[in-house]
């Protein structure tokens, strides 16, 4: 069954996305600036928990973990791979083999086939693509997830509430190079996925005339993180076992989740297109716009309105990008026809 209000989520999850990415050069200075940036960062949660979600709603029912494992891979892994490849060989011809390409750990520092190979693990290569080697480690543990689901509710929240704790101990690993340390991070959020469609019905009783309530959570959390913490965006750190204070982003983000949630439950039975597509093509979107973000630095478009506000710079930068890589996922769609989904998952 087609959930409108869950095709309506993913699109915001994409725009979301690509904004968190959209912001340079804005100079956040101000403390509503901050706030704001704050809740627009970090729209790969949402992403997270629409993962989880389907895995419950689509996948669970028939579940057959070779099949799965074979249709992700293809949609996912192979898209990765390629365009991970040609984004790749675009930063050493149009940056020169620039310096964040070199590692100590590498003798030969253009030993492209080890460099490379790194790349491909940590998703460094382009903005946004350290997601792929996340998913793809959680799509491994699928059977895990099967086990999840099969347990009481009681045990599925208790669960979700330790591993909630223990991500927010831990932080996003630092530049989000580290595939494992991501998975843990990101653990609870894809149980909340599964919980909330275990328990859609009840939960989307409850969220009913809470849209006010869950908005003023996630401006004053977001709040306290600005005032209190001194900082914006995401936490994040190296290690693991250090201590660096608690993250409470990701409460933040599940508090949004539910937000949108609330929101969209109301407006289920209501057409909007532009949200049908742009949930349609949300994936090409994601493997695309860091190409896009790419050139857009690289020839230095922005600076063509930098005598704008700050504010407004974004919102101009954030719809291009969004433009553009909807343009590039048609065209690739169009020259390749159904071919296409091995180079964008569409």
């Amino acid at each position: 069954m087609r959930l409108n209000y869950f095709d309506y989520f993913r699109a915001i999850a994409i725009v979301l996305i690509v904004a968190g990415h959209s912001t340079s050069p804005w100079t956040i200075d101000s403390i509503p600036e901050m706030v704001f940036a704050n809740v627009i960062t970090g729209g790969t949660a949402l992403f997270v928990f629409i993962s989880g979600f389907f895995f419950h709603h689509v996948f669970y029912k028939n579940f057959h973990y070779q099949h799965f494992l074979i249709k992700k891979s293809k949609n996912v892994l192979l898209p990765y791979i390629i365009l991970s490849i040609i984004g790749f060989f675009l930063i050493i011809i149009f940056l020169d083999m620039p310096h964040q390409l070199l590692t100590r750990e590498l003798n030969e520092p253009y030993d492209i086939l080890a460099l490379l190979t790194q790349y491909l693990w940590t998703g460094r290569t382009l903005t946004a693509y350290w997601y792929i080697p996340f998913i793809i480690i959680i799509f491994l543990m699928s059977p895990i997830f099967i086990i999840y689901i099969k347990l009481s509710i009681h045990q599925q929240v208790v669960i979700f509430l330790f591993t909630l704790c223990a991500s927010m101990l831990i932080h996003r690993p630092l530049a989000n190079l580290s595939p494992i340390h991501s998975v843990i991070y990101y653990f609870p959020i894809y149980l909340f996925g599964i919980i909330f469609s275990i328990q859609r019905y009840r939960l989307l009783g409850y969220l009913k005339n809470k849209v006010l309530i869950l908005g003023i959570a996630v401006i004053i959390i977001s709040l306290v993180q600005v005032v209190f913490y001194g900082t914006y965006k995401n936490f994040h750190k190296e290690s693991i076992a250090s201590f660096n204070g608690v993250d409470i982003i990701i409460i933040q983000k599940i508090l949004l989740i539910l937000f949108f949630l609330a929101i969209l439950q109301r407006i289920a039975k209501k057409e909007i297109p532009i949200l049908k597509y742009i949930a349609s093509i949300s994936f090409p979107i994601f493997f695309l716009h860091p190409f896009v973000l790419f050139f857009f630095s690289y020839y230095s478009v922005v600076n063509y309105v930098t005598f704008l506000p700050g504010i407004v710079i974004f919102a101009i930068k954030t719809i291009l990008v969004l433009g553009v890589s909807i343009i590039l996922a048609n065209l690739i769609k169009f020259i390749l026809h159904s071919k296409s989904i091995y180079i964008i998952g569409w």
